[in-house]
């Protein structure tokens, strides 16, 4: 799971998004969203901080503005 660095397929971002949350990889579905799930802004923050000192170049309100897996994971493929 990574944690620092920025996940590299869609699986790996949802093993670390659940592992946030205290859930299990299956229960986060790419079309639900991430804060109904539990995560919360200081997580989500703290998170995409690490992505961006690894080297994204996306700005963290982006994602929360698109809450769901699958709108992270499209936000961190165009960024990275």
């Amino acid at each position: 799971m990574a944690t620092s660095g920025i996940p590299q397929t869609i699986d790996e971002l949802r093993s670390t998004l659940a592992g946030r949350i205290g859930l299990s990889p299956d229960e986060v579905a790419e079309d639900s969203s991430l804060f109904e799930l539990g995560f919360d802004s200081v997580t989500a923050f703290a998170l995409i901080g690490s992505w961006r000192r690894a080297g994204l170049s996306c700005p963290a309100q982006e994602f929360v503005d698109a809450p769901t897996l699958g709108d992270w994971w499209r936000l961190i493929q165009r960024a990275a």
